[in-house]
C-alpha cells in the first residue's frame, strides 16, 4: 500500500507518535551528554572504576560510555513520564 493510499488519520497518527518520540529523545540524549561532561570534569572514570570494583579493568572509554548510557537511561525515563503526564492536554477534546 503505498503511502498516498494510507488514511490520513493513520498518517497523522504514526506522525503525532514519531513527534512524540523525537521529543522525547532528544532533550534526554542532550541532557545526558551535559550530565556526562560535567560529571567527569569533576571525577575520573578510571579512580571511580577503582573504588567501585577493584577486580575489574575498566579504561576511560569505557567508563564514560557506560556513565553516559547511565544518564541517557536516567535523562530518557524523566522525560517519558513528563510525556505520560503531559499526554491528555495534546488530545482533541471530545465533548461529552
Amino acid at each position: 500500500m503505498s503511502a498516498d493510499a494510507q488514511p490520513l488519520e493513520s498518517r497523522n497518527a504514526a506522525a503525532s507518535a514519531l513527534r512524540v518520540w523525537g521529543a522525547v529523545l532528544w532533550p534526554s540524549f542532550f541532557a545526558a551528554g551535559v550530565a556526562t561532561m560535567v560529571f567527569f570534569a569533576l571525577v575520573d572514570p578510571v579512580e571511580l572504576a577503582d573504588t567501585a570494583w577493584p577486580h575489574v579493568h575498566v579504561s576511560r572509554e569505557l567508563g564514560s560510555s557506560l556513565r553516559f548510557f547511565g544518564f541517557w537511561a536516567a535523562t530518557l525515563t524523566s522525560s517519558l513520564f513528563s510525556a505520560l503526564l503531559l499526554r491528555h492536554f495534546f488530545r482533541p477534546k471530545v465533548p461529552l
